[in-house]
């Protein structure tokens, strides 16, 4: 079977596109276009070592790995060991999504030829139709994200915290529109109403900077002892900012990420 580079190419950098916007909304980053293009252009060329005759299995192995970090830090940058590593995992877990979708159309239609050569497909089919079924599989992974997320969106839950051996309780919303953290460690951040939590004046606190469709801002934030959301202990580092809340409800804005 021949293998043209100039198809290998274009249908890898397409699916790449799609894996990083995938995983992009996933994780909720927010990043350039350009740099979507630079990861999947990279992963593009990558694909290349299809042409290597490599038959250590450990070798082929630190390739995709070393491929999969260079490709991951172009699209996504690099703020901390964690977000990168989240990054990392959370492209190669949409990664294998798409691999999954990619098997059940072959099982489906059973295309005439398929390679699988150094870990890379190879589908012997025109451009065109395998960039819309990846368009398909990317709209069906869309759609199950927008589910996933107005679920998480509309629950509200208990919320424990501890900031300066002081424990506060109150109810809390998860909200995906809330994505606020911590600008020097990218930990995600709750807000609280001013009536449940509010620091000392004389309290070192740190500026946590936001934007709504009502202009600029800043909130005033300690880093959390302990935290429990619906009665489960969060491991990770979590920050609580005292702010106007304004709801019947529940008393606190929760970015979800603290949860996944």
């Amino acid at each position: 079977m021949v293998v043209y580079v100039d198809i290998l190419i274009v249908i890898n950098a397409a699916v790449n596109y799609a894996v990083l916007l995938t995983a992009d909304k996933l994780l909720k980053r927010g990043i350039r276009l350009l740099r979507l293009l630079a990861g999947a252009s990279l992963g593009a060329i990558f694909s290349l070592i299809v042409f290597l005759r490599i038959d250590n299995v450990i070798l082929l192995l630190l390739i995709r790995v070393a491929s999969s970090a260079v490709i991951t830090l172009a699209a996504f940058g690099y703020k901390s060991h964690a977000e990168y590593l989240k990054a990392a995992l959370m492209t190669i877990a949409v990664s294998m999504l798409y691999s999954g979708g990619f098997i059940l159309f072959y099982q489906l239609f059973k295309p005439p030829d398929m390679l699988i050569i150094n870990d890379v497909p190879y589908f012997n089919v025109d451009p065109l139709s395998l960039i819309l079924l990846t368009s398909v599989i990317y709209l069906i992974l869309l759609i199950l994200i927008k589910l996933f997320s107005e679920r998480i969106k509309s629950t509200v839950v208990p919320l424990k915290f501890a900031v300066s051996d002081k424990e506060y309780s109150c109810i809390g919303k998860l909200d995906t529109g809330s994505d606020l953290t911590e600008p020097f460690s990218g930990s995600p951040v709750i807000i609280v109403d001013k009536e449940v939590f509010s620091p000392a004046n004389d309290t070192p606190c740190r500026i946590i900077p936001y934007t709504t469709v009502n202009g600029s801002s800043y909130l005033k934030a300690i880093k959390a002892d302990t935290v429990s959301v619906e009665h489960k202990p969060i491991t990770k580092q979590v920050y609580i900012a005292s702010g106007d809340i304004h709801n019947g409800s529940y008393q606190a804005v929760i970015n979800p990420d603290i949860i996944r």
